[in-house]
């Protein structure tokens, strides 16, 4: 049976939920997913879930979860050769994705301008808390500050809670 991403390389450069989890689900729909991590700053994730052993480990349930179907490497993104690592795969890639601070890629010299002169074709997704600009888009958030701020909390759950 054929997937509907099939043939579809995705370089993820993402960490703890929202950009981790696009990502996976774009792997489960059969793309092939790169996941770059920094070596000594890996996804947050690795120490996370509900199995301790497997969180000391470095391998969490959540990480786990949200990176089968990757495949991985680690890159220092803050040195000039795993940037050029960065743009080689980039080369050969349909889609990249990062949720880093809105800026923080443009700073490394890896923004959109630069990565689509790597790769004319590139998709490139930035997941941000509030967008890339805007009066709120050098405010960073994890879900449950987006949760509280988009009013999906006040829709799920009861009051009483």
């Amino acid at each position: 049976m054929t997937r509907p991403f099939e043939g579809i390389r995705i370089i993820d450069v993402t960490h703890v939920l929202a950009g981790p989890f696009a990502a996976y689900q774009l792997a489960v729909l059969g793309a092939e997913v790169i996941k770059v991590e920094h070596p000594d700053d890996p996804d947050q994730t690795r120490d996370s879930g509900t199995d301790r052993e497997l969180n000391r480990r470095g391998m969490g349930t959540s990480y786990l979860t949200q990176s089968s179907n990757k495949r991985s490497i680690t890159l220092d993104l803050k040195t000039e050769a795993g940037r050029d690592i960065l743009k080689r795969l980039v080369q050969r890639a349909d889609i990249m994705v990062e949720n880093y601070r809105p800026g923080a890629f443009a700073a490394l010299g890896l923004g959109y301008e630069v990565m689509s002169e790597v790769n004319p074709r590139l998709i490139y997704c930035s997941i941000s808390a509030f967008g890339q600009d805007g009066p709120r888009g050098n405010q960073t958030a994890y879900d449950h500050v987006i949760q509280a701020t988009s009013g999906l909390m006040a829709t799920t759950g009861t009051v009483e809670v």
